[in-house]
């Protein structure tokens, strides 16, 4: 009785044993690939959630960035804000050509607008960029000579125009009649700037 009680429980331990192999069996087959599989999806997950949050970082701070490249811009100004030229004589060459070329296309004579001279100048006060000015003389129709005061502002690469002198030349056809086709004596520094900064020797800097 005894050695059949004993024998009853050694096959209850070898079903339990067979069954756990079973079930071992049936994980490696059916549901390892399935959880590895979703522990690699889950860190694929983090991994993403992580790239979100760094992305997130940076479009905040992106409107800081343009905020700061306006403030540049505006107070440097890009490429496109100087002349091509690379030497004063090349500026100055440069800054001519501009000024017949706006003169010639708001005109259709020189008899409406003529440039009676312009006249390179070096500045002897350095400016944060160097630039190109030429010294204009000018006797333009009033109307005409608005029109290339109005170029020379929305030009680009900038002009900027200073010390503008205006005074009414009245030319005759003849002795004693009235006067007709009254136009403008008009003198004005035109400057532009090359993109090149000005290093400014300080008083005590060794010389």
């Amino acid at each position: 009785m005894t050695a059949l009680a004993n024998k009853s429980e050694l096959n209850r331990w070898y079903a339990l044993a067979i069954l756990g192999f079973v079930i071992v069996l049936i994980y490696f087959i059916f549901f390892q690939g399935f959880v590895a599989e979703h522990s690699l999806m889950n860190e694929e997950i983090d991994a993403l959630e992580q790239d979100r949050q760094e992305y997130a970082q940076l479009v905040k701070i992106i409107p800081e960035l343009q905020k700061r490249i306006n403030t540049v811009k505006t107070n440097v100004g890009d490429n496109t804000s100087f002349l091509l030229a690379d030497s004063y004589n090349l500026g100055t060459a440069e800054l001519t050509r501009t000024l017949k070329s706006i003169v010639s296309e708001n005109t259709a004579s020189t008899s409406e607008c003529q440039t009676v001279s312009n006249t390179p100048y070096r500045d002897k006060k350095p400016d944060q960029f160097e630039k190109i000015v030429l010294k204009v003389r000018m006797r333009c129709q009033y109307d005409k000579m608005l029109n290339v005061l109005l170029a020379f502002q929305e030009h680009v690469p900038y002009l900027f125009v200073d010390n503008l002198n205006l005074e009414q030349h009245l030319v005759r056809t003849r002795r004693n009649q009235n006067p007709t086709h009254p136009k403008l004596e008009v003198r004005f520094d035109l400057i532009a700037y090359m993109n090149k900064p000005v290093k400014v020797k300080k008083k005590n800097d060794k010389k």
